[in-house]
């Protein structure tokens, strides 16, 4: 199990750092062209593979945190150690989840464009829903646990959710609202893994910031609506143009 554990946890860091980088060149590629869509299937790849592991390694520490986290398994505080552990293997899964559902909606939308009532359908949705519902069910755990991570990362899940289910639901859309739906999409995964690395992966060189961390918890998802607004923006201008 633990030997599992450590080659999910090479293969997660290898996704991860895949998807951090193949996520900006989409950014800056027209839309359609060949680097675009390569790219994009690449970042999608990445980002799937990095769930995927992410879900394998936290059920693994969920069945058995002492077996996993061997170490405190003759720790006077091996309860308490268990208990942590299975904790952040509950956060995790909804990282993993948060990743999964953000990048496959944004391939969705591309993929069915005007169809979005496809998107109704109970495989489609549920996922979504579950994403919502966890994002409540971190922000109590996070503040049960005092932990503003996770309630940083239930806000931002509820956020997102509930901005997918309202295009999913929506009776009619406007004809380009697909393109606007895209690429929120695929910059809220992109926000999703760089703040993941960001207060996860990188936590250890800033644990000596103390609340300062903060600021970088909370900068992706600025950039990364910044980002998106802007490159909406940009689009929508070119829309008007072409109709008129």
């Amino acid at each position: 199990m633990t030997y599992i554990h450590s080659f999910s946890f090479v293969l997660h860091i290898i996704f991860g750092a895949a998807a951090l980088m193949l996520f900006w060149v989409p950014v800056f590629t027209k839309k359609g062209q060949l680097n675009h869509r390569r790219f994009g299937h690449f970042y999608k790849t990445a980002m799937y593979g990095t769930a995927a592991t992410g879900v394998l390694m936290a059920s693994l520490v969920l069945a058995a945190p002492l077996v996993i986290k061997h170490e405190y398994a003759n720790a006077e505080n091996a309860a308490s150690a268990a208990a942590y552990f299975r904790y952040l293997s509950v956060f995790l899964l909804y990282l993993a989840l948060l990743t999964f559902t953000t990048t496959r909606h944004g391939i969705a939308v591309l993929r069915y464009k005007a169809q979005h009532s496809v998107l109704r359908r109970y495989s489609y949705i549920m996922p979504i829903w579950l994403l919502a519902i966890g994002g409540v069910g971190m922000i109590a755990l996070g503040i049960f646990r005092e932990s503003t991570l996770y309630i940083v990362f239930g806000v931002l899940g509820c956020i997102i959710a509930v901005t997918m289910l309202r295009y999913c639901y929506a009776k009619t859309v406007a004809a380009n609202q697909w393109i606007f739906e895209h690429i929120g999409s695929i910059i809220g995964s992109g926000i999703g893994a760089y703040t993941a690395f960001l207060t996860f992966g990188a936590r250890t060189f800033f644990s000596d910031l103390g609340q300062w961390q903060l600021v970088f918890w909370i900068a992706p998802g600025v950039v990364g609506g910044l980002a998106s607004y802007l490159v909406c923006k940009k689009y929508a201008a070119l829309f008007t143009v072409q109709e008129a």
